[in-house]
């Protein structure tokens, strides 16, 4: 928890999210081999001990154990990022617009029928906005976050990320609180505008802060939509992060949510000041041909790329954090 603290404190903290609902465990070991070797220095992960697990095998394989730390993340009953897509087969016309979206390569035709990996689907909603024929539904896969918790918290974890995007004040605080109550290390609030105006949402985080000032706030500006590499993608987060800076609460801030290689600077450039950003949708997309290779363990020349490809994005943020 110091260490991480003194990353904090020194604005240079890298972050891989491989997605709170993404329990592909070959894909999140890859991808925390690929980013740690880069020198991201924190991997979000899923709240699942085997998704836990994978991460910490892909830390130990690039050598990094002593210097990245692992971050799970849990949501609130009606957080997108804890949701599953679920295609109703009588009502699908087999297009196929959904499989060809998909980033995650969680939607899949087997016996002309079309079906969702619910361990590949993060709940990006892309399959369901592309559907003309209104057969994909989602499915809250929800379980209160502090039971996700308590049997990882012996795993040896190093922070824990909220997300807390709700209309339900109530039901956030007891959350919270609970999740307080099992755990006393690093902790983390990922939060959204789309259900809150930006007095409550100043008003609700100085509630949950109180009077600690070792907390993360991870300004989710536009979430899921960092797949593209320019100034209007990550615009958002920057924007939410200068509210969080214009309340000067006690928090590091951390950009998210359609974050880029262009990210940093732009924050840099309206002077607003951050501790580091959140990678996840670009990160994953940008080395995605070569993880997803079955032979990539083997495939030397595939795992160099991918580390090269993450480094020059490591040093695109951190020239200007």
């Amino acid at each position: 928890m110091e260490k991480m603290k003194k990353i904090l404190n020194e604005r240079n903290c890298l972050k891989l999210v491989c997605g709170a609902g993404n329990e592909n465990i070959k894909e999140v070991e890859k991808l925390a081999y690929v980013y740690s070797r880069a020198g991201f220095n924190m991997i979000d992960v899923c709240a699942k001990k085997d998704v836990v697990n994978a991460a910490k095998s892909g830390i130990l394989k690039a050598g990094t154990e002593n210097e990245t730390a692992i971050c799970v993340s849990v949501g609130l009953c009606d957080d997108i990022h804890v949701s599953k897509a679920v295609i109703n087969g009588q009502k699908c016309t087999m297009c196929g617009k959904c499989a060809s979206i998909c980033a995650q390569n969680a939607i899949f035709n087997e016996d002309e029928k079309y079906s969702v990996d619910e361990r590949k689907c993060i709940g990006c909603l892309k399959c369901v906005q592309s559907c003309d024929s209104g057969s994909i539904i989602v499915e809250h896969k929800y379980k209160q976050p502090y039971t996700m918790l308590l049997p990882l918290i012996s795993e040896g974890i190093d922070c824990v990320e909220f997300h807390c995007s709700s209309e339900d004040e109530e039901m956030i605080l007891d959350s919270w609180n609970k999740i307080k109550s099992i755990y006393n290390g690093l902790l983390s609030i990922c939060i959204d505008r789309s259900k809150m105006g930006d007095e409550k949402i100043i008003s609700l985080l100085k509630k949950m802060i109180g009077d600690r000032d070792d907390v993360i706030i991870q300004a989710d500006g536009n979430p899921m939509t960092g797949g593209i590499d320019d100034y209007k993608s990550t615009l958002q987060t920057v924007a939410f992060a200068e509210l969080i800076n214009r309340s000067r609460l006690p928090v590091f801030v951390i950009l998210s949510g359609g974050t880029n290689s262009k990210s940093s600077q732009l924050a840099k450039e309206c002077s607003v000041n951050a501790a580091g950003v959140a990678l996840g949708s670009y990160a994953r997309k940008i080395v995605k041909n070569y993880i997803d290779s079955d032979v990539f363990w083997e495939n030397e020349k595939a795992q160099k790329t991918a580390i090269q490809i993450a480094e020059n994005l490591a040093q695109s943020i951190k020239t200007y954090l």
